[in-house]
């Protein structure tokens, strides 16, 4: 017989608000929330108590977080990358999405890229970098310390959000 194993609601609560806050939207929070609860029972077995409980379960839903924007990143910055509108078109089309989706979503594209633009070299070199590469091997790449690497990582994506809500906030 399997052991049904059951978290608290306030433990579901916790992740989501921890996925909420690093990943924004609350569709991508929701997703995040489950997966980090299905790692949690299924490694539930590497706890070992030298912390609280919760602060593993933090540590688990983060690194859920973050893979899950990683994940979002590189599918966003391969379109990016194109030059060429019509295939960025092309590898957009879902028979699913209407022609005022496909729009939407040209034009957030077209933010990233502007907010990207505008990022210092450094900032944007070490976000760029990041997308498919660890923090060691970009600081490696780069010729700067881990802790520069995140601190740059962390400032490029405080700088690129507040660029994005500017752009949206003068596009209405």
């Amino acid at each position: 017989m399997t052991e049904l194993v059951t978290f608290a609601p306030d433990d579901r609560g916790y992740v989501y608000a921890v996925a909420r806050r690093i990943v924004g939207s609350a569709d991508d929070a929701e997703d995040v929330t489950q997966d980090a609860l299905v790692l949690a029972y299924r490694y539930r077995n590497s706890f070992r108590g030298d912390s609280r409980y919760r602060t593993w379960l933090h540590r688990i839903a983060v690194t859920t977080a973050l893979s899950h924007l990683r994940r979002q990143r590189r599918s966003r910055i391969a379109v990016l990358d194109s030059d060429d509108e019509r295939s960025v078109v092309e590898r957009s089309v879902d028979p699913a999405k209407s022609a005022e989706t496909l729009i939407a979503e040209a034009e957030d594209r077209a933010a990233i890229q502007r907010a990207l633009d505008e990022l210092p070299h450094g900032y944007r070199d070490v976000l760029l970098e990041r997308v498919d590469a660890t923090e060691p091997e970009v600081a490696k790449r780069l010729g700067i310390s881990v802790a520069n690497v995140k601190i740059r990582a962390h400032r490029a994506r405080k700088q690129l959000r507040q660029t994005l809500d500017r752009l949206e906030r003068s596009a209405a």
